[in-house]
């Protein structure tokens, strides 16, 4: 009788370990992994269709997902601008990814479009706005959102006009500057030379136009 008290005991404890068990296998958002990276958990295609894993290697880095389509002339002119922002910062901890949602019709100009652009930052696709969608439900493009090394929110941003690069680069800046311990220096007063005609009402969904600001700092 004692011995199936203890064995009926010992099956209600497994019982209630297991759940224990199986859920503890899961890593939290924003979790250092063993090698001391921070996993952001977000992995989409490249330009070539392998897998590409978005990661922090220092506290201090920040990423920035532009979110863009070919036929869209707002999002194009954005990038042109991050393009010599990037450039500046991105020694500094600032990453940049230029995330296309385009879909079956124009995705395949994608490559060209980034090569003949000279991007050197990476290009990846989010065809079916899964990504984009848990920080813009809307849909609408440009769209930028800025996570931290953890992958909090810092910064999101709908639509271009000229300056909106301009403020940006002085946001992660001082962001930075905030993070390092280093002196903000003020941003170029221009993004970039010529191509500054986006106008601000060309930003829009899908394939029309997306209003010209919904940030949300």
């Amino acid at each position: 009788m004692a011995t199936k008290t203890i064995l009926s005991s010992l099956a209600a404890l497994a019982l209630l370990a297991a759940p224990l068990t199986l859920t503890g296998c899961d890593k939290p958002t924003g979790t250092k992994s063993p090698a001391g990276y921070a996993d952001l958990n977000i992995s989409l295609p490249d330009l070539n269709d392998d897998d590409y894993d978005i990661v922090s290697n220092a506290s201090h880095e920040v990423h920035i997902l532009a979110f863009w389509a070919i036929w869209c002339v707002p999002c194009t002119a954005e990038l042109a601008k991050m393009k010599g922002m990037y450039e500046r910062l991105h020694d500094k901890g600032v990453n940049l990814y230029a995330v296309s949602i385009d879909g079956p019709d124009t995705i395949s100009r994608v490559p060209g479009f980034a090569s003949q652009e000279a991007w050197e930052f990476p290009v990846l696709y989010d065809s079916d706005t899964a990504v984009m969608g848990q920080y813009n439900p809307k849909g609408d493009i440009p769209f930028y959102v800025v996570l931290d090394a953890d992958g909090n929110i810092l910064k999101t941003h709908q639509g271009y006009v000229k300056g909106d690069v301009v403020k940006l680069e002085q946001f992660l800046t001082e962001y930075l500057a905030s993070k390092t311990g280093g002196d903000a220096a003020a941003a170029p007063a221009e993004d970039a030379p010529a191509e500054d005609a986006a106008p601000a009402e060309e930003a829009a969904p899908a394939e029309e136009a997306a209003p010209a600001e919904d940030a949300a700092e």
